[in-house]
C-alpha cells in the first residue's frame, strides 16, 4: 500500500497502472530524520531521493569567501530529487534536514531498476524533472526582482518559510542582507 503522499505525487504526474504501483510500493521505505541533520554534503554522492511526509528542508553550498547560500526549501508533499544523484555524479549542495522529518524514500539504485521493469517510471521521472525544473526557473525570475519584490514574491507563493526557517536562510535564499529583509518583514 503506498503512503497518502505518494499517491498524491503519483495523481499529479499521470496515471499509472497497479502493477507499477506495486513494484514502487516494494522499494519505498520510510526514513526519520533529526532536526538540523545533514543527509548529505558536497562532494558527496547522493544515494536517496525524498518524499516529504512532514518536516522541512533546505539545500545550500558555500562560495569561495566561506559564504553559506540557501537555493532551496522543501516541505510537505515535496520531492527532493537530484540531478546529480540521479546520475551519479557528485554533489554542489549540502541537504539538511532543519526540524524533525519523515520521509519516503527511494535509492536511485532502485529508481534505475524500477525503469528496467516499468516504462511507466519514466513519465514518473519526466514529471519529476519538469517540476524541478520549473521550480529552478521560478527561483531564479525571482532573483532578477527588486529586493521587496522578491520578499513580496516568496511571502505570497510559501508564507510557512517564514514560520519554519530562521531569516538568514531566508534572506539567503532571496540573495538580501539580514537587514533588508528584516526591514521589509517589519512592514508587514
Amino acid at each position: 500500500m503506498l503512503p497518502e503522499v505518494v499517491n498524491i505525487v503519483l495523481k499529479d504526474a499521470g496515471e499509472f497502472s497497479d502493477n507499477f504501483k506495486s513494484g514502487l510500493a516494494e522499494k519505498l521505505h520510510s526514513e526519520y530524520y533529526k532536526a538540523k541533520q545533514i543527509v548529505h554534503g558536497a562532494g558527496q554522492i547522493e544515494g536517496t531521493l525524498f518524499l516529504i511526509e512532514s518536516g522541512f528542508a533546505r539545500s545550500y553550498y558555500y562560495d569561495h569567501k566561506g559564504q553559506e547560500h540557501t537555493v532551496r526549501f522543501w516541505s510537505r508533499g515535496e520531492l527532493i530529487f537530484s540531478y546529480e544523484g540521479y546520475y551519479r555524479v557528485p554533489s554542489f549542495y549540502y541537504t539538511e534536514f532543519m526540524e524533525a522529518s519523515t520521509v519516503i524514500a527511494l535509492a536511485y539504485h532502485d529508481l534505475v531498476e524500477l525503469q528496467k521493469q516499468h516504462s511507466e517510471t519514466f513519465g514518473l521521472m519526466k514529471s519529476a524533472l519538469l517540476k524541478n525544473r520549473q521550480e529552478e526557473n521560478e527561483r531564479q525570475s525571482i532573483l532578477t526582482l527588486p529586493a521587496n519584490e522578491r520578499y513580496e514574491s516568496l511571502l505570497h507563493s510559501n508564507h510557512s518559510i517564514f514560520q519554519k526557517s530562521p531569516a538568514k536562510f531566508i534572506a539567503s535564499y532571496l540573495n538580501m542582507s539580514r537587514e533588508t529583509l528584516a526591514r521589509l518583514m517589519g512592514k508587514h
